[in-house]
């Protein structure tokens, strides 16, 4: 049975909530309040799925409640609907405003005020429905990158417990859609997606964070062994998935890079780097295997930022994403998929024309213990989103590549060309940018001519 939805009613006159109760309590479950201030404290401890809010109450009124309630994040997304004995077009427009969803006017009509319920609460579930599409990746039915992020930020700001972050790579993703079809390929993928969702636990995350590229957030504190062992069920899950989906157990292959809280890392950014070095790590020792990063020095004390270690395996993955040949149909969609196609588009005509592209990655690198938060970082984004955009010349073409990262490529430039507008586009952030914790780097290679 589908459980009862939850309002909250806040009228300051016992008549007027005895009223309301006895037209809804068989449809729903009710609260009471009689005051703003009860609401609010009762915001506090529950979520309701709507609130009648009456206008006209001493000390707290409506408007002045409601401007709390959507003040706050955890309560700014809960419908409001007003209940008035006031009728004026301009306290409507004045509610509307604000963020209530309607008015109902008392004495209330029972059909009236049931029908306008069932219709805001049917608007918000799909809205809400529509919010978690937006946050699911269409293919596996995985949670996207989006969505991976913002719920690793909100746990490691509203938690001081241990977690793991893992990164997967299907190991020569191209050769098997090459060999076997991007049908194939998609099966492949739809299978580690199954193998995944099925591996984590209620609270924990597991996401698609863009082409053959995975990720697992396990909320809790683990040892190396059973990290390991968990690592372990995965490679052998998929490989026995894969003998019935692709025919041979031996054909897909992953790599994993694991990082953990708070050992590693405390932050989205920080988890993704090092996950990112391990899972390099086991890229250039064999593959289909997994590896936990171990930091050899405590960057809260002394931070060394190596920049041609970081930038090229950054710019090394960035490569190999974007060469990834994805020419999906229908359902078939993966992250920064126009900017593939553009990739691919400038890769194949430099073979005829002799033209020379270069492909720039920046990153930004912060210390968090320099007091460089997520809000920062991302006004830090948007100066450099600016600076590159006026220090590009036309023609040239630029995309966001993750929460803390652009890559541009430099139309008809060759090597010389190339650190030139890079320099520009360094010079302009430098400028702009405020924050001592921050640092921007970045690497540059030419663009290979491809015949396919």
């Amino acid at each position: 049975m589908e459980k009862a939805k939850h309002i909250l009613i806040v009228d300051d006159v016992t008549t007027n909530l005895k009223l309301a109760a006895e037209v809804l309590q068989e449809q729903y479950k009710l609260s009471m309040a009689k005051s703003g201030e009860q609401a609010i404290q009762f915001l506090q401890k529950a979520k309701p799925d709507l609130i009648l809010l009456d206008i006209r109450m001493p000390e707290m009124d409506g408007y002045q409640t409601l401007e709390i309630i959507k003040s706050n994040p955890a309560t700014a997304n809960i419908p409001v609907v007003f209940l008035t004995v006031d009728d004026q077009r301009e306290s409507e427009i004045k509610g509307l405003k604000m963020g209530a969803m309607d008015f109902i006017l008392k004495p209330f009509e029972p059909g009236v005020m049931l029908s306008r319920i069932d219709k805001i609460l049917q608007i918000e579930d799909l809205r809400k429905n529509l919010s978690i599409s937006a946050r699911k990746d269409v293919l596996t039915g995985l949670w996207n990158r989006k969505h991976l992020e913002d719920e690793v930020e909100r746990f490691l700001d509203e938690n001081g417990q241990k977690a793991v972050f893992m990164i997967m790579d299907v190991d020569n993703f191209k050769q098997i859609n090459d060999t076997h079809g991007h049908i194939m390929g998609d099966a492949v993928l739809e299978c580690i997606g199954r193998i995944l969702q099925s591996s984590v636990g209620p609270r924990d995350i597991a996401a698609r964070i863009g082409g053959d590229e995975f990720a697992v957030f396990l909320k809790g504190d683990y040892s190396d062994e059973e990290i390991r062992e968990y690592c372990r069920m995965l490679i052998t899950e998929l490989e026995n998935e894969m003998a019935d989906v692709i025919g041979s157990k031996d054909i897909v292959t992953v790599s994993m890079g694991i990082a953990q809280v708070p050992l590693d890392a405390y932050d989205f950014v920080g988890l993704y780097s090092k996950a990112d070095k391990a899972l390099y790590y086991v890229k250039q020792n064999g593959k289909n295997d997994y590896h936990l990063f171990r930091q050899k020095e405590d960057e809260a004390t002394k931070v060394v930022l190596n920049k041609a270690e970081n930038s090229s395996v950054d710019m090394e993955k960035l490569e190999q994403f974007v060469a990834e040949r994805n020419e999906a149909e229908g359902a078939y969609r993966v992250e920064y998929e126009g900017f593939k196609h553009i990739y691919h588009f400038v890769s194949r005509g430099l073979g005829r024309n002799g033209q020379t592209v270069q492909m720039a990655l920046f990153t930004l690198n912060y210390i968090k213990s320099m007091g460089i938060t997520p809000e920062i970082l991302h006004k830090a984004m948007k100066e450099l989103e600016r600076a590159i955009i006026v220090s590009l010349r036309q023609g040239d073409v630029t995309t966001q590549y993750s929460s803390f990262q652009y890559v541009v490529l430099l139309m008809s430039a060759n090597e010389e060309n190339g650190e030139k507008v890079v320099r520009r586009i360094l010079d302009t952030w430098e400028q702009m940018n405020e924050y001592e914790g921050i640092q921007l780097d970045y690497a540059i290679k030419q663009v290979e001519a491809r015949t396919k």
